[in-house]
């Protein structure tokens, strides 16, 4: 059985395989894999959040409530201590900052939050806690401090934010959580509240380690579903989009194109007596030639709609987004002028000592549906084939 590593080396390379060979030791990919990577998890994270924020809310409503029974908060209104006042507003301005952030969050303004709101609302979650632990201290009332530590696992909950932001998260909340105690607590208070900061510290450090194993993953599956993803649409030995892609992508091209009013070409290239080449060379050196003509058609493909494609075999295509006449005779041109630069000997070829293409090449015609405008190119491409092969039929 192979290994990971030799399944790999057989890969064609791709900026997904070679990250996954080189690693991620830091949790960084190369740019820009890893603008990719942060679109795609915050897509996949999204559902997160509405789980977060709707049990965050639940959660405050629960303890307000409790709030309400165990402080005897009807029967004392509006007789209550500072501490008592200040809990209350605690609890409603956690409560107020959640529901809103569900507001938005379901009612299809929002699909996901960015880095900023997630941090401000975790902080202030954090600080909420630390308060709401401190005034029910004030008030001699017990309390389980162990809330406090839910929010260490909080903190590194999946909502988006990267490691490292992760980590600057908990080194943030440190001070929020330290300071107040201090400042508002009584000295005989401050030793076992100190105790509890360090047992804070010791759960985010072990919520981290946790983190960077589940980031580690994540990026681990999101480089193998890319991969899967660029291997289910590439030629394996040319690199080039494959005949799948390219139907998909010619749809797209031709709607977008109506709709901007862009010209759309479609060119198909056959290389010329290619089954004597393989019998004459050998197969290893005619898939070599098929890469360097992948390479060359590739070139011509500079803009994002642009797409180069092996159909199969020996023939390959390529579609042009915002190419007039003009342009496309003049690339079929340059075109066949590269392939003769590149200088492939083909000694049994009848049509040149060289390596050459026939061409056929067709500007979309309004309405023209994708499958209509790849059987004329296809039939202009017959023809060039017919006039003597190493020639650009247009239509």
């Amino acid at each position: 059985m192979h290994s990971a590593s030799e399944a790999l080396r057989s890969i064609p390379e791709n900026r997904y395989a070679e990250q996954l060979r080189r690693g991620f030791r830091f949790l960084r990919f190369s740019q820009p894999l890893e603008c990719e990577y942060h679109q795609y998890i915050s897509k996949v994270q999204a559902r997160y959040q509405k789980i977060a924020v709707v049990l965050g809310l639940g959660i405050w409503m629960i303890f307000t409530l409790v709030d309400l029974l165990r402080l005897d908060l009807w029967q004392r209104f509006p007789d209550y201590p500072a501490p008592l006042w200040a809990l209350l507003l605690v609890r409603c301005s956690i409560i107020l900052t959640l529901f809103l952030l569900t507001l938005l969050l379901f009612n299809g303004s929002r699909k996901h939050y960015g880095p900023q709101v997630i941090t401000v609302t975790l902080l202030s979650l954090v600080l909420g806690t630390t308060l709401t632990i401190i005034f029910y201290q004030n008030l001699n009332v017990p309390i389980s401090n162990s809330v406090l530590l839910l929010m260490a696992i909080t903190l590194f909950f999946p909502l988006g934010l990267s490691f490292r932001s992760n980590l600057l998260l908990a080194a943030a909340s440190l001070p929020l959580v330290v300071l107040p105690g201090l400042w508002l607590l009584a000295q005989a208070q401050q030793v076992d509240y100190l105790r509890l900061c360090f047992i804070f510290s010791l759960a985010l450090l072990i919520c981290a380690m946790g983190a960077y194993v589940r980031d580690h993953t994540q990026r681990e599956q999101f480089l193998l579903l890319q991969l899967l993803d660029w291997q289910a649409n590439h030629d394996p030995l040319t690199t080039l989009n494959n005949r799948r892609s390219f139907t998909q992508h010619l749809d797209v091209v031709l709607r977008q194109g109506r709709r901007e009013s862009a010209k759309v070409a479609l060119l198909m290239l056959d290389i010329d007596h290619f089954k004597r080449f393989n019998d004459h060379y050998g197969h290893q050196v005619g898939d070599d030639a098929l890469r360097q003509v992948g390479k060359l058609l590739q070139s011509f493909a500079r803009r994002p709609m642009d797409m180069a494609v092996r159909l199969g075999g020996e023939e390959f295509a390529l579609l042009l987004y915002e190419c007039d006449a003009d342009q496309l005779q003049a690339l079929g041109e340059a075109l066949r002028n590269g392939l003769a630069t590149l200088n492939i000997p083909h000694s049994a070829s009848p049509t040149a000592n060289h390596l050459t293409v026939s061409m056929g090449a067709r500007l979309a015609k309004d309405g023209e549906s994708s499958e209509e405008l790849y059987r004329r190119v296809d039939r202009l491409l017959y023809q060039a084939k017919q006039a003597g092969r190493n020639h650009l039929t247009l239509g």
